[in-house]
């Protein structure tokens, strides 16, 4: 049994099409008395519009329209006939265009079903060219990935042309022509009339918030989507697309804009209490906005919901590291292992592991990952950055020999100035890496090559910036400058050291971190010390040990700060003695020496036991 399918048509469209045919019935005035040939046919449209129940029913309609216009009508009947055909043309596109909308390429027909779409509205602005609904859904249709897009842009400037005094159709085709359009000024042109024409327009209201938010500009999307918001009923989905679209205003996302969030995040949870998903994103705001027990709230929140949110474990676990709560981080993130063992959540496990100075640990996570993906840059760096801080550096060196190998010298030279940049600044990176190992292996010539290079660089790439405008230029390394002061001051080598270079990298290096790092103001004292100076050598190697001590009390973990503190300690006193300092490390070897005596008294310690 064929089941009956009740087509939906708008009352206007039956004013249009039904009424015409009624009149001439109750006239008395039967179609067939008519002289033209196609009465006929042109009656038992409007008949069979009245009767149809399916799709085919209304290709019925049309075929019947055009066989009456093929004999031949009168003026008025000729007039009756076109538009029967071309608005139920229209009905059936629209309703393919309404699949196409509503479920995208999620339906693998959708291609098929514009192409039927297309044809009949070519069929309808035939019969009737001033049909401005159909030429927009002939632009939106051409807009979709595949389709013409020149046929798209002349529909829609035809279905502007064709609104007239139409508000609400010129607005709806304004806001299509403001979606489409590639120039940003004529974008929001189009959006501005849109929506002074139609105020009510909340479509083109919502994509200008959208618009003023990849803008950076927060507080006018904000008006826009605010009222956006209040037009529908309460949808908590729509107030966390507003919320993680004001994320992605990026400096502009301040203070202010970051409780404006919040606001809307708290209205969603009001309107849904129960979703994970607002509470991760409320979580995110809360750590952008440093209030880290108010996100461990959220997170916990977010996993009573949903205990495998694997988004909510990883965010709390970095979230109570941040806290130096490394225990229950690390719980988490094994936790979200468990579940999917991904490549982000390894690397914040890696990051966790440093943090407590478990080196081995970071470094056997990294490893893991680069197993998966040998010549991934990212984690090549982050296994060699591991290995210096295990006193590893001949390890280290190797990565970053490899590292070097993939931005050499000259790799910039025919490229734009974005890509000069990025490229310049890996190397950069990896040469100060290779320094520092170079510089605990106590290969000081080859350190200060590589921290010297590293500095030419720096300070080619502020050149390319300014070249560039860039509002926020990047300073030099801090880094790179004490080290390269360091090796400069303190190297056994006379071949080495030039105290006069030290002090003046240091002074650059203590100016960038406001003379506050304890370890710089050692290094400008070293400086200072080299060249005979050794009132300024005490004067800053006391600020260093004031700066140690500060540090030293606010620190949770204290055995960095206290192993500053002694060398620190040392340093001065070589000072008042008028005794520049000298170092040479190799850490390496003194680590294998550490280990050997460790070995040896647990020896000794076992013999004891036994007797």
């Amino acid at each position: 049994m064929r089941a009956n399918i009740r087509i939906s048509v708008p009352r206007v469209l039956l004013l249009i099409v039904v009424l015409p045919a009624v009149s001439m019935l109750l006239n008395g005035s039967s179609v067939s008395g008519q002289e033209t040939d196609g009465s006929a046919e042109l009656e038992q449209a409007f008949q069979q519009k009245i009767d149809a129940t399916s799709s085919r029913d209304l290709d019925k309609v049309v075929k019947l329209c055009e066989a009456a216009i093929k004999k031949g009508l009168d003026e008025s009947s000729l007039a009756q006939a076109q538009q029967l055909a071309s608005s139920v043309l229209f009905q059936q596109a629209d309703q393919l265009g309404q699949k196409i909308f509503a479920s995208g390429a999620q339906d693998p027909r959708w291609r098929v079903y514009r192409s039927q779409a297309l044809n009949k509205l070519q069929k309808a602005v035939k019969f009737t060219p001033d049909m401005g609904d159909a030429f927009l859904l002939i632009a939106k249709l051409n807009a979709l990935p595949g389709g013409d897009k020149k046929q798209s842009k002349v529909a829609i400037e035809k279905a502007v042309e064709l609104a007239g005094d139409d508000r609400e159709a010129l607005s709806s085709a304004l806001f299509y022509r403001a979606t489409v359009a590639e120039d940003d000024e004529a974008r929001l042109a189009d959006l501005n009339e849109a929506i002074k024409i139609n105020p009510e327009n909340m479509d083109a209201i919502r994509v200008r918030g959208l618009y003023y938010i990849r803008n950076q500009e927060p507080e006018k999307a904000l008006k826009d989507l605010g009222k956006w918001l209040e037009s529908d009923e309460p949808n908590a989905d729509n107030y966390n697309l507003v919320a993680q679209q004001l994320m992605m205003t990026g400096e502009k996302f301040d203070e202010a804009m970051q409780k404006e969030a919040i606001q809307i995040l708290d209205k969603a949870i009001e309107i849904a209490p129960d979703n994970p998903a607002t509470m991760v994103m409320r979580a995110r705001i809360n750590l952008i906005g440093e209030n880290l027990e108010e996100a461990v709230k959220d997170t916990s929140r977010a996993i009573e919901l949903d205990s495998k949110n694997i988004e909510a474990l990883l965010l709390r676990g970095s979230t109570l590291s941040e806290l130096e709560r490394y225990s229950d981080a690390l719980a988490d993130i094994n936790k979200a292992i468990g579940i999917s063992p991904t490549f982000g959540a390894f690397q914040l496990r890696s990051m966790i592991y440093s943090q407590q100075q478990e080196f081995e640990k970071a470094i056997a996570d990294i490893a893991l990952l680069l197993n998966s993906d040998p010549e991934n840059t990212m984690f090549l760096r982050q296994i060699a950055i591991l290995f210096n801080a295990n006193d590893e550096p001949s390890k280290a060196i190797k990565i970053y020999e490899r590292l070097l190998k993939k931005d050499p010298k000259g790799s910039w030279d025919k490229k734009g100035n974005q890509e000069k940049i990025a490229i310049m600044q890996r190397r950069a990176a990896s040469l100060r890496g290779l320094g520092d190992a170079h510089l605990s292996t106590g290969e000081h010539t080859k350190a200060v090559e590589d921290f010297q290079e590293a500095l030419d660089l720096g300070i080619k790439i502020q050149g390319l910036e300014v070249e560039e405008d860039v509002e926020e230029p990047s300073s030099l390394d801090d880094g790179v400058l004490n080290n390269l002061a360091w090796v400069l001051a303190t190297s056994p080598d006379d071949k080495v050291r030039n105290g006069k270079l030290a002090i003046d990298y240091a002074t650059q290096a203590a100016e960038l971190t406001e003379f506050k790092e304890a370890h710089i103001l050692s290094t400008l004292a070293s400086g200072y010390a080299e060249v005979g100076d050794f009132e300024n050598a005490i004067k800053y190697i006391k600020d260093a040990i004031e700066l140690n001590k500060a540090a030293g009390e606010e620190a949770v973990d204290k055995t960095r700060t206290d192993a500053q503190r002694e060398s620190l300690g040392k340093e001065y006193e070589s000072y008042k003695q008028k005794k520049p300092w000298r170092e040479l490390q190799n850490v390496e070897k003194e680590k294998e020496e550490s280990k050997a005596k460790s070995e040896s008294k647990d020896k000794e310690e076992d013999k004891k036991g036994g007797l």
